[in-house]
């Protein structure tokens, strides 16, 4: 039942996307992305940037056909779905209007995991960390704090959508992690939760990765960042033998890419930490791709660049996966894992910034 379940989600997902490719015509005046020229775009015409109808519309027969086949997850499936509404629709309303402020697609994920606390209880309990364990037991500090998390990691989802099939494939892997650790700890609910969060995923990056035909949107994006944190907070709080240290391994790149992209804007370059820029590390992995392609002596197409710049940040996040996987229940080891991610991750990027010696003789050996 499982996997027909899985082939259904995944199967309704493609197929919503591919009819928003077919009829893109009819309703690309709202929505196309329209806007080449902006400082943080990397592609090359209009793309439909609604494919998180797609997800949609596969968790909602997610939830058909648990309730048909009369499992026990539709109901918790339905719940995260409705509590999801608030930040998928603020990040539509973005898609399809363009008019929609960061501060309030932000204050909107902020009201979606608040909902979630209220109709599901599922909060952090605790944090396994010194001071912070003492202030998550009062409910007011724990409930600020989870909304704080989810809204966080939802936004984050936004952040790294800037490539064919980075976020999605990032949040299938986020995903298949914490499935993973649901699984070796007998929680089949958070693992179903996140199977069909994948299936979803799968359906749109069919038509999204390498090629680029349809783009998640900011709905799609949070719809995901949502998905994934709210799987995340349920697995730790159902599971408290794991290390919440273990669940900030599994969303690292996301959360330090934004947590790093803040610093950047408003403490290096002075400027709003909501404006967008191309300063992320996919987009110099990006360009430094497309500089190698021109050193050898031709243009290299954009799926291509895409594609491996994708891959090579999908394979650091798989690697955050295993050592959570592996050391769960250690707070030493992941929280080491942590840092040292962090650390790894300012060392690449001053290595492929703009402003490091060896990328500019890249460049100059490619304009030759």
């Amino acid at each position: 039942m499982l996997t027909w379940g899985l082939a259904s989600v995944l199967g309704s997902s493609f197929v919503v996307c591919a009819l928003l490719v077919l009829t893109q015509r009819w309703h690309g005046k709202l929505s196309l992305d329209h806007d080449l020229a902006g400082i943080q775009k990397i592609h090359a015409k209009p793309v439909p940037r609604i494919g998180g109808l797609g997800l949609a519309f596969g968790l909602l027969i997610a939830v058909i056909t648990g309730y048909a086949n009369g499992g026990k997850t539709y109901p918790t499936t339905l719940i995260l779905l409705a509590c999801a509404a608030p930040v998928f629709l603020a990040g539509l309303a973005e898609d399809l209007t363009k008019k929609v402020r960061v501060r309030t697609r932000l204050l909107a994920s902020f009201a979606s995991a608040a909902l979630a606390i209220w109709m599901l209880d599922i909060r952090y309990t605790h944090l396994d960390t010194i001071g912070l364990d003492a202030l998550i037991q009062y409910p007011v500090f724990s409930v600020l704090f989870t909304v704080f998390a989810v809204g966080g990691v939802t936004h984050s989802i936004n952040i790294i959508d800037g490539l064919n099939g980075l976020a999605a494939g990032t949040v299938s892997i986020m995903l298949a992690g914490l499935a993973a650790l649901a699984w070796m700890h007998g929680d089949v609910l958070v693992m179903k939760l996140c199977l069909w969060g994948i299936a979803s995923m799968v359906g749109f990056l069919l038509l999204n990765y390498p090629f680029g035909r349809i783009f998640l949107g900011d709905g799609g994006a949070y719809l995901a960042g949502f998905w994934l944190a709210q799987c995340g907070v349920m697995f730790l709080e159902r599971n408290p033998g794991v290390s919440a240290w273990a669940l900030m391994l599994v969303w690292i790149y996301p959360v330090w890419e934004t947590v790093f992209s803040m610093y950047r804007r408003r403490v290096k370059e002075g400027i709003q930490t909501g404006q967008a820029d191309s300063g992320h590390l996919h987009q110099l992995i990006y360009q430094r791709l497309r500089m190698k392609a021109q050193a050898k002596g031709g243009p290299s197409p954009d799926w291509r660049g895409h594609g491996l710049a994708s891959a090579a940040i999908w394979a650091m996040v798989v690697g955050c996966q295993l050592v959570a996987v592996v050391a769960s229940e250690n707070t030493t080891i992941t929280c080491i894992a942590v840092w040292t991610y962090a650390a790894g991750y300012v060392w690449l990027y001053r290595r492929l910034s703009p402003h490091n010696k060896h990328v500019h003789q890249h460049a100059h050996a490619a304009n030759v």
